[in-house]
């Protein structure tokens, strides 16, 4: 009952009709597809990042990620981190701002390592990233020491922050809707030429969820 609360919340949240519905056998099955439209040519795509572009990233990194591997440790959950597990806030509202501002977009689900490299990979192109540029919040700072926090930060995922690409000419553009969403945005990197993503200051990790592995 309390997934569909959260199902029910966001749906009304966001003007959104949850219909349907998938009879299966199993202890668990969830089945979700997400209908929309958007205007032509203005969808936020993952292949549209170029080199020079900068790399950057929405709220916080690593806390859904936190609070499943305190749960996996059988240690007490920081409630913020528990929170952000349970609860994710779907950037929606940054999403539509940067249409016409980013060159790519990807939502972070299955790390950040993972998902930047589906933009590298559409995008044919690579990016370069700082490991001490990723944002994170005050309780994932005081639950984990800086080695293992910069891991969750970058392979963790389920935090649905949206990592995308930006001109550098779109600097101030992005600090100036930062502000009315009440949204933190960071630059963490770069594109480059090349391909594949590359993590200064992050030593050999697996990238994140692997579909099918």
């Amino acid at each position: 009952m309390a997934s569909c609360d959260g199902f029910l919340a966001l749906a009304a949240q966001h003007d959104v009709a949850l219909v349907g519905g998938d009879t299966t056998r199993g202890p668990l099955s969830v089945s979700i597809a997400a209908h929309g439209f958007v205007p032509a040519g203005a969808a936020l795509r993952r292949d549209g990042a170029r080199v020079g572009d900068e790399v950057w990233v929405s709220g916080t990194l690593g806390d859904a990620a936190g609070a499943l591997a305190q749960w996996q440790a059988g240690t007490a959950i920081a409630p913020p981190l528990r929170a952000r597990l349970d609860r994710p806030t779907p950037r929606v509202a940054l999403g539509l701002a940067l249409r016409g501002i980013a060159s790519a977009c990807i939502d972070i689900s299955d790390g950040l390592l993972a998902d930047l490299a589906h933009i590298a990979r559409a995008s044919g192109v690579g990016a370069e990233i700082e490991a001490d540029t990723l944002p994170a919040s005050d309780a994932l700072r005081g639950a984990f020491a800086a080695d293992a926090r910069r891991v969750l930060q970058a392979t963790g995922g389920d935090d649905y922050e949206l990592c995308f690409t930006a001109p550098a000419t779109q600097r101030a553009a992005l600090q100036t809707l930062a502000a009315p969403l009440r949204l933190p945005l960071t630059r963490i990197g770069r594109i480059v030429a090349g391909s594949g993503v590359h993590c200064a200051g992050l030593g050999p990790v697996p990238p994140g969820y692997q579909h099918f592995a």
